[in-house]
C-alpha cells in the first residue's frame, strides 16, 4: 500500500507567547461549580504566565471578546486562546446563547493573520475537536492548531489534562507532542489535536 504523506507549508510552530487568553462562556453557576477558569488562572499565574480573561454571557459578548483579542494581535501580542464552555459538534455556548463555528470563522481568521499565523486554540468544552470545522471552506486559516475532545469532556479530565499540557508547554515540549504525551500519561485518549492546514488538506 502506498501512503502519500501530507506536505505541510507550516509543519511546526516556533513562537514566544505573551499570555494565554481565556474566554469563559459558562453560566455563573457552572463557572463557580466547575471552577475550571479559576483553577486554570491560578495554575498559569503561579507558573509566571500572564492570563487575560473574558467572561462572556452572550453571543455578542463572545464576538466582542474576539474583537478585543484581534486588537491585541494587531498591536503585536501573541497568545493562545483557551475556551471554557459547554459545546457540541456545531459550536460553543456563550452564557445562555450559542455561537456556531461558521460565525466564529472570520473573527479567528483575522486574529490568526494578525498573529502571523501563530494562533492556538485550546478547547475545554465537550466535543471541542469539532472546532476544526471553523477551517471549512476557503480563505485564510483561522488558527495554526486546535486541542480538544472528540466527545464529552468531563470536568476532572479537563482540569487534569490542562495541568499536564501547560506543564509540558512551559517545559518547552513542541506543540505537536503536547497531546500525545498527555494522553499517554492519562492512560487513554482524552484529547486530540489537529492543524488547520492538515484538516484542509485531508478534506480536499
Amino acid at each position: 500500500m502506498i501512503i502519500n504523506p501530507i506536505v505541510y507549508e507550516q509543519p511546526s510552530l516556533e513562537v514566544e507567547y505573551d499570555y494565554v487568553g481565556i474566554i469563559d462562556g459558562l453560566e455563573p453557576n457552572d463557572r463557580r461549580g466547575f471552577a475550571i477558569t479559576e483553577k486554570l488562572k491560578t495554575f498559569l499565574n503561579g507558573a509566571g504566565v500572564t492570563t487575560a480573561l473574558a467572561d462572556v454571557r452572550s453571543a455578542r459578548e463572545m464576538l466582542g471578546a474576539l474583537k478585543t483579542f484581534n486588537k491585541e494581535a494587531v498591536s503585536g501580542k501573541r497568545f493562545m486562546l483557551h475556551f471554557v464552555s459547554h459545546g457540541n459538534r456545531d459550536g460553543v455556548a456563550a452564557g445562555s446563547e450559542f455561537v456556531d463555528w461558521a460565525t466564529m470563522r472570520p473573527f479567528l481568521q483575522r486574529i490568526h493573520a494578525a498573529t502571523e499565523n501563530t494562533l492556538l486554540l485550546n478547547m475545554s468544552t465537550c466535543k471541542g475537536l469539532h472546532g476544526v470545522k471553523i477551517t471549512e471552506g476557503s480563505g485564510p486559516y483561522p488558527f495554526f492548531g486546535l486541542i480538544g475532545a472528540k466527545e464529552d469532556l468531563y470536568v476532572a479530565d479537563a482540569l487534569d489534562a490542562n495541568r499536564r499540557i501547560y506543564n509540558k508547554w512551559l517545559a518547552g515540549v513542541p506543540v505537536q507532542q503536547l497531546v500525545p504525551e498527555t494522553n499517554a500519561e492519562m492512560g487513554r485518549e482524552v484529547l486530540f489535536n489537529i492543524s488547520s492546514e492538515g484538516f484542509r488538506k485531508l478534506s480536499s
